[in-house]
């Protein structure tokens, strides 16, 4: 019980922090996602609209325990595709910024692939605690 909402707090606070500057941001957040010539050009917009209001939400609805299983199936989502997205440009011999927090850092300051890839899998394994607390509760 505690470790589910030290785990909810956490993925709630990391996701509402990485939405901030990709709303404040959008044009630095299009930059980093055609960077990544994994989305077709026609979908790049919607997709510069509608994530950062989702990690929002899923991140306030994680803090607040609202939709619950929704949010938390999201998230596991959303992680599993920044993973294999990751991934798909680290066997291609990609090796961008991620975009994933702070659009407006220096860009020579890259991390490898590999350090968000292992970031990626720790937060996924996380996310799947809390989906599999919820179902367990659902049960009893």
């Amino acid at each position: 019980m505690k470790l589910s909402l030290f785990i909810r707090w956490i993925l709630g606070l990391l996701f509402i922090y990485a939405s901030i500057d990709k709303i404040r941001y959008p044009q630095e957040f299009l930059k980093i996602l055609y960077n990544y010539r994994i989305f077709p050009d026609i979908i790049l917009n919607p997709i510069v609209i509608i994530l950062p209001w989702l990690e929002l939400i899923t991140g306030v609805c994680l803090l607040t325990g609202l939709f619950m299983e929704g949010a938390v199936l999201l998230i596991n989502l959303l992680l599993i595709s920044f993973f294999l997205i990751i991934l798909v440009d680290m066997l291609k011999g990609i090796n961008i910024e991620c975009g994933c927090f702070n659009l407006t850092e220096n860009p020579s300051a890259k991390n490898s692939m590999l350090w968000y890839l292992i970031r990626d899998a720790f937060l996924i394994s996380m996310a799947t605690y809390l989906m599999k607390d919820i179902w367990k509760k659902k049960r009893r």
